[in-house]
């Protein structure tokens, strides 16, 4: 783990784990160009499910890798090899690749965009006026399950291989009116996802939660990170606030659910 670190650091932090990801070298995500390669098990990767014909698409801002089932090494490599990293991330090339996992009865994600915030470049976020805030952790968290619509703060399954490391809760007047959670997405990186109740959002509470979490996975020497749907403007200017910078865009393919 990390102690202190800088952005250099963290980069290579994030290097480390998208290359675990991935499947492949970390130099690849400073290199310009194409880089495909076959998904595969490595430790250190982020614990997400694996699909049976799995595809991933990242970049850091130079290099573009692809991770994905070996039989699609060779569409990929002949449809993308001749394009450029901003064609790749494009609407037309992500609706082409869309249809390619389409096939497979797979739904392709993103573009993501994520966000990564160091000892350097945090600032710390101001409590709005009237809001109690708290740090629950470990198994404590699971007590929050018993609120519902906070989704995309917790993860609501104890048994979960990304688990529910910690939440910051906000309350006012005694009433949940926002969660942030943070899951350990790897050994290395822990998200945090938020919620704020729609009549409270605007006043800052997502900065103090948020910031609270960020503070905590400092003193565990984690990286913490924030992700959003690259249209997510708000999301992106809370990250922003708080001295967060983005570090990668990512597209990626997960099973369809169910009508």
């Amino acid at each position: 783990m990390i102690e202190h670190a800088s952005r250099a650091a963290t980069r290579e932090v994030v290097r480390s784990v998208l290359a675990a990801d991935c499947a492949c070298p970390a130099s690849a995500f400073v290199e310009d160009g194409l880089f495909v390669t076959t998904a595969e098990e490595r430790p250190g990767r982020r614990r997400y499910p694996r699909l049976a014909k799995p595809l991933g698409v990242v970049t850091m801002g130079r290099g573009v890798v692809v991770s994905c089932h070996p039989t699609w090494i060779a569409w990929l490599q002949e449809t993308l090899g001749n394009r450029s990293r901003e064609t790749i991330f494009s609407a037309p090339t992500i609706t082409e690749l869309a249809r390619f996992v389409a096939q497979e009865g797979e739904v392709l994600l993103g573009p993501a965009l994520s966000h990564v915030c160091d000892h350097e470049a945090f600032r710390p976020a101001v409590d709005p006026a009237g809001v109690i805030f708290s740090v629950v952790e470990g198994k404590d968290v699971y007590d929050l399950y018993q609120h519902f619509d906070f989704e995309d703060a917790l993860d609501y399954e104890p048994d979960c291989p990304r688990p529910d490391v910690a939440a910051a809760v906000a309350r006012r007047a005694g009433r949940i009116i926002g969660i942030a959670g943070m899951s350990a997405d790897s050994d290395a990186l822990w998200q945090i996802g938020i919620v704020v109740v729609a009549e409270e959002r605007g006043a800052g509470i997502g900065r103090a939660l948020v910031g609270r979490l960020t503070e905590y996975a400092f003193r565990r020497n984690r990286v913490p990170f924030y992700t959003a749907d690259v249209g997510n403007v708000r999301s992106h200017a809370l990250a922003a606030s708080l001295g967060y910078w983005p570090a990668w865009v990512e597209l990626f393919a997960r099973e369809r659910s169910p009508a």
